[in-house]
Order: structure tokens, then C-alpha cells, then sequence
């Protein structure tokens, strides 16, 4: 189901007769997913089980069908919350890009607890006729472990050097949100 509702992404239609959510909470409220202003959750592919959780972020305007929301930038960006491993430090972003079998782009690094990659290919994959390049990010926040992925159409500004600034926006709000709102690094 959640592959179908990906192509539905991809395809710019609407995934459900359900409306997109504004904001959804994870592993048991401890972490609440948000995105900036026109972005939503897609209800589909919304999953919450024993220590892990996953959605997906895209334009509130797709995925109502054109229903609600301002026009932002296209993209998809996923989340998934799970537990930290042990005593695991944050994933450095050399990490990120090996375990993904890509090459790094510049533009990534470690800053104030967040953990940025800029990949060089593979978003396509994920996104049918999206751009090659894509974002990866991760950051600590209640003890869980919140990994991002951004995708975005082929030659988008998200998919380039804007792809950073918005996986730090997405992180401030989920770290806004969710209680004790502080990050652990």
C-alpha cells in the first residue's frame, strides 16, 4: 500500500479520499511530525508500530487533489523515528552515504545536532521522474533516532542546495512539536 501510495506521490494525484494530516505523532507521542507551511503528512502512508514510526511529508495541494493548500515546492520527504542503537553517535554523513551505496555530494556536514548528506544519485529511484539527487538526515530527539530522506522532481531547487535549509526546517518543527522539545545530540 505504501509503494502505491508513493507512485501517487510521484504522479502529482491525490493518494486517498482522506485529508492530509497537518501533523502526526510517533512512538507514542514522543515525537511529532510536522512540516513547514503547505507541506502534509499523507495519511496512507502514515505507519505507527512498537518503535518505529514512518510518514511521509508532501504538498498539503497534492495530496488533497488540489482540495487545500498553498502552492510550495513539490518534494517528498520521509521520516522514520526508531530507537537509538546502544550508545550509537549520531550517523556522520560519510555513514549516511555508504550505507546507501552513493557518492556525496558537497553540502552536507554536522551542524547543531543534525546530521546532513547530499547524494549524488538514487532519488530517481524513489521518485519516477524525479531528480537523481537527493537529501539525507538524521538527528536525535526523546532517545529515538529520526531519519529524513527528501526527494524532489528532476532539476527542483529541493533536490539541489535548498534540500539542506528544508530538512532543517522539517527538523525545527518536529523538535517544536514534540515534547520537551530538546534535541539529544
Amino acid at each position: 500500500m505504501a509503494l502505491l501510495a508513493l507512485v501517487a506521490l510521484a504522479s502529482c494525484e491525490a493518494t486517498t479520499g482522506r485529508a492530509p494530516l497537518q501533523r502526526a505523532a510517533l512512538e507514542e507521542g514522543a515525537v511529532i511530525v510536522a512540516g513547514p507551511g503547505g507541506y502534509c503528512i499523507d495519511p496512507v502512508t502514515l505507519e505507527r508500530r512498537a518503535g518505529r514510526g514512518f510518514a511521509v511529508l508532501a504538498s498539503c495541494q497534492i495530496l488533497s487533489g488540489g482540495e487545500s493548500g498553498a502552492f510550495v515546492d513539490p518534494m517528498m520527504l520521509t521520516v522514520t523515528v526508531g530507537p537509538v542503537e546502544g550508545a550509537a553517535d549520531l550517523p556522520s554523513p560519510e555513514t549516511m552515504a555508504a550505507e546507501a551505496g552513493q557518492r556525496v555530494i558537497a553540502g552536507g556536514g554536522v551542524v547543531d545536532g543534525l546530521s546532513l548528506v547530499h547524494l549524488a544519485a538514487g532519488g530517481n529511484r524513489v521518485l519516477p521522474e524525479g531528480d537523481p539527487r537527493y537529501w539525507r538526515g538524521a538527528f536525535r530527539l526523546n532517545g529515538r533516532l529520526v531519519l529524513m530522506a527528501l526527494y524532489a522532481p528532476k532539476d527542483g531547487t529541493l533536490a539541489g542546495r535548498d534540500g539542506a535549509a528544508m530538512l532543517q526546517a522539517v527538523r525545527a518543527h518536529i523538535t517544536r512539536l514534540s515534547p520537551e522539545a530538546a534535541v539529544q545530540r
